[in-house]
């Protein structure tokens, strides 16, 4: 039987979050996701995760612009995913001399700081017994908040405890001063815990059929993002 998982990127690789037989969170972190399995100490996985994971060769990707439309005056928080090509690229200035002369402007810093994550994803993408989906932590929250955009802020009180509070109805072994207390803050942010907690609950959406997807008929096979 496949173990469902979530995963967030943090500061110091990948926070990682998955529900035992009894429903009990647990969770951990890895510097790769090649570890995953071996941390799991499962051979067989569903993931999600909130990555890009499969590129488009062309910008921008239908999901991106998709899902920026469902998340309104949220949209700031979907960067455009990179091509293949863009991914190969050894620096910043390299992949923005790539990108404007395919597609006419450059990336972003914040989108360049996202690629060592994107090729991680790009290593397991093809593993055995592994099925990874794409999931936004926003879009999700919308779902789960009754398909309404949650416009406070995570990194802010307010925006955290609506999110915490949202997880506490829907996990009900959720307790988020346990998972708090085994990480340092320097290694794994609040808003990471709320972030993969929330991609898994879509990853369990996904398993049960129960998922929508941006958009509905990909190009390739999975380019799409899994709320």
């Amino acid at each position: 039987m496949s173990l469902i998982v979530g995963i967030d990127g943090c500061k110091s690789g990948w926070f990682v979050i998955w529900e035992g037989t009894d429903a009990t969170l647990h969770s951990c972190v890895i510097p790769s996701l090649r570890k995953l399995h071996i941390a799991t100490n499962h051979s067989c996985l569903t993931i999600g995760v909130d990555m890009p994971v499969v590129l488009s060769d062309e910008m921008p990707r239908e999901a991106d612009q998709l899902a920026r439309k469902h998340l309104g005056k949220k949209s700031s928080t979907i960067f455009s995913a990179p091509t293949p090509g863009m991914l190969k690229q050894t620096s910043y200035e390299k992949a923005c001399q790539f990108s404007k002369e395919r597609f006419g402007k450059a990336i972003s810093i914040q989108s360049w700081h996202l690629f060592p994550k994107i090729r991680d994803v790009q290593l397991i993408l093809n593993q055995d017994q592994t099925d990874i989906y794409e999931i936004h932590p926003e879009l999700s929250f919308r779902k789960l908040n009754g398909d309404n955009v949650i416009l406070e802020s995570k990194k802010k009180q307010d925006g955290h405890k609506i999110r915490r509070q949202l997880l506490e109805r829907t996990f009900s072994n959720f307790d988020f001063d346990s998972i708090r207390a085994q990480y340092l803050k320097k290694d794994v942010a609040d808003d990471d815990i709320l972030d993969a907690l929330i991609v898994l609950w879509s990853t369990k959406r996904i398993a049960s059929g129960e998922a929508k997807f941006l958009p509905t008929h990909p190009r390739k096979p999975n380019m799409r993002i899994g709320y």
